[in-house]
């Protein structure tokens, strides 16, 4: 055999290149697969650092939640670092040029950040500190930030950001006003930090650069009027293992450290019972279903209530501006019953009644089945403010005493309950103060925000109604052979028992098994690359079986006569198929180098000339020794199938006729 390949020579160079361009071909298109899912998981690790899961929430929440979770003796068997952190969107200007870069990523950090990052950490941490005789706190940014706004170490930025509510926006109470929403913070560029590692920092999957720009934490807790609150929690895993346990573990020990606070919940007692409220003003829906198991196994005595301002009510012309309304249901006996101006119990109300007190009902000289028309701003299309006006019929008049006397029972309206008197409001929305008369800031002085009003609960749910909630506080009295104290106790266990932290609001993410998993991806990259190749794959294997079979022509006198000699045909097949399987075998190898440049070609083009259809500039040639091997198979096989076709067709051939 080695006679004969070095004889015809000429014939299995030709064979073998087209081997090699065949095996080149193939092979090169799993490896461009391979370097794009494994560019994909470079980039995942670098932009994550050591950072394993985040916790997410929708508010803002207590900072030391961080040390709380460090001293949970499960937590600490899973999980090393705990960095908390704030996490905002909003837009850069340049304080000289007025070059500006919307929707970047503001970041408050500290130092237990920078320590999830190994290389780049330190430096953050050191130019986040205010240097001595710098007027404006620290600013670190990104190339990609830098470039947008063409700004330089030592020059001023101004970032402009949304200021959080615990009051949603979208609702009547929610503050729309660009004064109360946006806050600028004025910082001075101290590093530039290069796109990749920390500069790349981002919890999404995405191909662009992010335009990053890391503040102190404790100077954007300060602008946000948020002190020791952040609304983001990075972790980092002890081992690298199956996220699942460590996923577990996580949720089990967020929900041994989380208080009411954190839930968005406040109990507390008043007038001798317990009050259920949230600083949202409304208790959100996810809550209900634990609190109603909670209030059901203890048993204790309650009921809901929805207090809404309205913006007047009138009987026969006459005009009462601003008052409270509250919705209840009919009372437990536990809570007393409203007393009529002549003492006796007030009856229940139906859907169109209404209650006044004695104040409201000589103010407005209302009677008993006198009209009176509620009128109350709603939120409209666009979240635009509405005026309604709803007309009750007056169901009695009652004395202001007991529950009916409770100015808790209104929320803490933003802009009414920090003030002293009703000229000095400023609600969210607007108001017409020439409208408040001497005797209603009498009123107020006296009696605060006691309700001048009450409705049946469903009709006020109905007419009030809004996603966010549709009550405003739950009231309790004490639980069967407990006394207060002890029901706050153990209505507060069962309620952090009860309440999971994703229904508040919280999100575990576990973002770096998440990159992986979306770095490996639904699309098989090397499938779509050779089927791009795949007239080159099949031009390539027709190119060696045709000069395969050119070679055999060439050689048809030496086979006609091995066969005329006596040689079997399959002794004649086998020695060709060895000697062409040889050549093949030494082609396909070649080949593998090929690939590597053919790969490293389209990895080249894909992040310089083609960038502009892609945007994947991250993308690095990955040679994997299993895609090789891979390849040289599939090549080889494919290679060997041909000559075998052509050797096929050769046998049909009669000897003579060789």
């Amino acid at each position: 055999m080695r006679r004969s390949l070095i004889h015809y020579w000429r014939l299995h160079l030709a064979v073998l290149l087209g081997a090699a361009v065949a095996t080149a071909v193939l092979t090169g298109a799993l490896l461009v697969g391979d370097s794009v899912r494994g560019s994909l998981r470079d980039l995942t690790l670098e932009r994550l650092g050591r950072i394993d899961y985040a916790l997410l929430s929708e508010r803002f929440v207590r900072e030391n939640i961080a040390e709380d979770l460090s001293r949970d003796d499960d937590f600490q068997l899973e999980f090393e670092n705990t960095a908390p952190a704030i996490l905002l969107n909003g837009n850069a200007t340049h304080a000289k040029t007025r070059a500006r870069a919307a929707r970047i990523n503001i970041h408050g950090v500290d130092h237990r950040f920078a320590s999830l990052f190994d290389e780049t950490g330190d430096s953050l941490q050191i130019y986040l500190n205010k240097k001595s005789g710098q007027i404006f706190p620290s600013l670190v940014i990104n190339a990609s930030l830098q470039q947008e706004l063409n700004a330089h170490v030592g020059d001023q930025v101004l970032l402009n950001f949304e200021q959080p509510s615990d009051i949603h926006r979208e609702s009547v109470l929610g503050d729309k006003r660009s004064i109360e929403v946006v806050r600028t913070l004025r910082l001075t560029v101290t590093k530039i930090l290069p796109d990749r590692g920390l500069g790349r920092f981002g919890l999404l999957t995405q191909q662009t650069f992010p335009r990053n720009a890391f503040v102190p934490l404790s100077i954007l807790q300060e602008a946000l009027e948020e002190e020791h609150k952040t609304n983001a929690m990075f972790l980092a895993q002890r081992t690298a293992s199956a996220s699942a346990p460590h996923e577990h573990v996580l949720r089990q020990a967020l929900r041994r450290t989380l208080s009411l606070e954190d839930l968005s919940l406040t109990l507390a007692q008043t007038g001798g019972q317990l009050a259920l409220t949230s600083p949202q003003l409304l208790i959100a829906p996810a809550l209900q279903a634990g609190i109603d198991s909670s209030l059901a196994e203890m048993r204790a005595p309650s009921f809901p209530l929805y207090t809404y301002l309205a913006n007047s009510l009138t009987v026969n012309g006459n005009l009462l501006p601003y008052s409270t309304i509250t919705a209840l249901p009919p009372l437990p006996d536990e809570f007393g019953a409203f007393r009529l101006i002549d003492g006796s119990p007030a009856p229940a109300l139906v859907d169109d009644e209404i209650f006044l007190n004695s104040w409201a009902a000589e103010d407005l000289q209302a009677r008993p089945g006198d009209t009176v028309a509620v009128s109350y701003y709603v939120v409209g299309p666009g979240e635009q403010l509405v005026t309604r006006t709803t007309a009750f019929r007056v169901k009695g008049v009652i004395k202001i005493d007991g529950l009916a006397a409770d100015p808790e029972l209104t929320p803490e309206f933003p802009g009414i309950h920090e003030v002293d008197n009703m000229q000095s409001w400023d609600p969210p929305f607007p108001i017409d103060l020439q409208l408040i008369r001497p005797k209603d800031e009498a009123y107020w002085d006296e009696y605060r925000a006691t309700p001048k009003a009450f409705i049946a609960l469903a009709t006020g749910q109905r007419l009030w109604q809004s996603r966010f909630g549709k009550l405003t506080a739950i009231r309790l009295a004490a639980a069967p052979g407990m006394d207060l104290q002890t029901t706050q106790t153990r209505l507060e266990e069962n309620l952090l028992n009860r309440i999971q932290p994703e229904q508040a609001g919280f999100a575990v993410q576990a973002v770096k098994a998440q990159g992986l998993a979306a770095s490996a991806g639904a699309t098989d990259f090397s499938g779509l690359f050779i089927g791009f190749s795949f007239f080159l794959i099949v031009s390539a294997t027709l190119l060696v079986g045709m000069l395969f079979r050119l070679g055999i022509e060439q050689r048809a006198n030496e086979l006609g006569l091995l066969r005329a000699v006596g040689f079997p045909q399959k002794s004649v097949t086998r020695r060709a198929l060895q000697e062409a399987g040889v050549v093949a075998g030494l082609g396909c190898l070649l080949g593998l180098g090929g690939a590597i440049a053919y790969a490293g070609l389209l990895i080249t083009g894909l992040r310089t000339w083609w960038v502009a259809a892609i945007g994947a500039t991250f993308l690095q040639l990955h040679v994997n020794v299993f895609s090789l091997i891979l390849g040289y198979v599939l090549a080889l096989a494919i290679i060997a199938l041909a000559i075998w076709l052509t050797l096929r067709q050769l046998r049909k051939i009669p000897a003579p006729a060789l």
